[in-house]
């Protein structure tokens, strides 16, 4: 069987496209699901390296992208491909009108994450909002998944001579809005500072604590000492939180719409020790 190829089409493949691409590449090999995901641009910035910020996110994500080189989509590319995936309406716009006969086959992530969303392109900024928009790219992959599997034929996501997978834990849905609604205030206060007082805000993020600590996904959700940790973080957060600390804790709470595992708890504690010197 030739292995499926998923294409992250972006826009110059230096920035949202590659991290998507590394993004997705991991979920589908942690769920043992045979597909290749490689990602190209529309611009025509072939050769160039990914980005430095984006190189920066990737090794915070525990990704590697310094072997990266953008390329242009191309007609081979297309046809190869199962699933066009673009990362925002624009670039899909692009993609359909060079390649209609795979308009069936080219998607944008809000679309197949049944979200009505485009991720910014964060090229120039901060490294703050790299970190957030990263953060809501795993999150919309992750919501997208089924949809972007059922685009790979049926032998790719079925091992042969293996067991069928054990269903994946299932987050509450009250635990996993009220996650998403602190992450989008972190959000907003890391893009207009001063917008939301810390004390309203820290209140906000312990009740969303508790609450996922009631809210378990099975016995192989860490939550309760993710949970923890997090009340760690906030007691070394200063009354007036930097840019990097209210991205950390985006990120650190948005991770609670998911279960949590042993690579969460780690990664939350290994941060703890530079906490109090993000800025």
């Amino acid at each position: 069987m030739n292995t499926p190829l998923i294409m992250i089409v972006g826009a110059a493949d230096t920035g949202r496209a590659p991290l998507t691409a590394a993004l997705l590449r991991r979920m589908l090999l942690q769920r043992a699901i045979n597909a290749r995901v490689e990602s190209a641009g529309v611009l025509g910035h072939d050769d160039d390296p990914a980005s430095p910020d984006a190189l920066a996110v990737a090794d915070h994500l525990s990704l590697d992208l310094s072997a990266h080189r953008a390329r242009s989509l191309s007609v081979d590319l297309v046809d190869a491909a199962s699933l066009l995936l673009a990362v925002d309406r624009g670039t899909a716009r692009v993609a359909r009108l060079r390649f209609p006969q795979a308009e069936a086959r080219i998607h944008t992530l809000g679309e197949l994450a049944g979200r009505d969303r485009d991720i910014p392109d964060p090229f120039k900024m901060q490294i703050g909002p790299w970190l957030i928009y990263a953060q809501e790219i795993e999150r919309l992959l992750q919501q997208a998944l089924p949809r972007i599997i059922a685009f790979l034929p049926e032998d790719a996501t079925t091992p042969p001579d293996s067991e069928p997978p054990a269903p994946s834990p299932v987050v509450a849905e009250e635990r996993r809005a009220a996650a998403e609604r602190t992450a989008q205030l972190l959000d907003l206060m890391t893009r207009i500072p001063g917008i939301v007082e810390w004390s309203a805000a820290r209140e906000q993020i312990e009740t969303t604590i508790a609450l996922a600590q009631a809210h378990p996904a099975g016995a192989s959700d860490l939550v309760a000492a993710y949970g923890a940790l997090l009340r760690a973080a906030l007691a070394l957060t200063p009354p007036v939180p930097g840019a990097a600390q209210l991205a950390a804790l985006h990120d650190a709470i948005a991770r609670l719409e998911q279960p949590i595992t042993s690579e969460d708890v780690g990664s939350l504690s290994a941060r703890l020790g530079a906490w109090s010197t993000l800025a």
